[in-house]
C-alpha cells in the first residue's frame, strides 16, 4: 500500500491519510497542541509522502498571527522530520489550480466529494472544509508518489 498525507495547516485545517491503491482517505482536524500532533503522525502507517500547504500571509492578517502561523507550521514540519515523512511544500494556488478548484471554501468540499464519493461525510458540513481541503492536497501528492 501506498500512502500520501495531505496536510492542510492552520487552526481549521486537518490532515488526510489517501491509501492510493484503495482510493479510500481518512481525515483528522488539525490537532491543537504538538503532543496531539505527534501522538497522531506516530500512529500513521508508512508514509511515501506528505504534501504540506505553504502558508498564506496576507498584510491584512498582521504580525502576531503570522507569528503563531509560521510557528505551527514549523511544529508540522518538526514533526514530519521526526517521524522521516519525506515531504513537499505545496503554494495553495499550485494545487487548487491544478485540480481546477476555486478560492472559495464550499467548492473545495464539493470536488473532494467527486474526487472521494465514498469518503464524503468527513467533511459534510461547512466547518469541515479543511478536511475536504487536506483530501485535495493528498490528492494533488498522487503525482510523487
Amino acid at each position: 500500500m501506498t500512502y500520501i498525507l495531505g496536510i492542510d495547516p492552520g487552526v481549521k485545517g486537518a490532515l488526510a491519510l489517501l491509501d492510493t491503491e484503495t482510493n479510500s482517505v481518512a481525515t483528522w482536524p488539525m490537532p491543537h497542541t504538538t503532543r496531539d500532533l505527534h501522538d497522531l503522525i506516530a500512529g500513521l502507517p508508512i508514509v511515501k509522502i506528505a504534501m504540506l500547504e505553504k502558508p498564506f500571509y496576507p498584510q491584512m492578517i498582521g504580525t502576531a498571527n503570522a507569528g503563531r502561523t509560521g510557528e505551527a507550521y514549523g511544529i508540522i514540519k518538526g514533526a514530519l522530520a521526526w517521524r522521516d515523512i519525506p515531504f513537499r511544500e505545496v503554494r495553495p494556488s499550485e494545487w487548487k489550480k491544478s485540480l481546477n478548484i476555486p478560492a472559495e471554501k464550499g467548492r473545495a468540499r464539493n470536488r473532494a466529494s467527486e474526487f472521494y464519493p465514498d469518503n464524503a461525510d468527513q467533511w459534510s458540513l461547512a466547518k469541515e472544509d479543511g478536511r475536504a481541503e487536506a483530501a485535495l492536497i493528498a490528492w494533488f501528492g498522487v503525482r510523487y508518489k
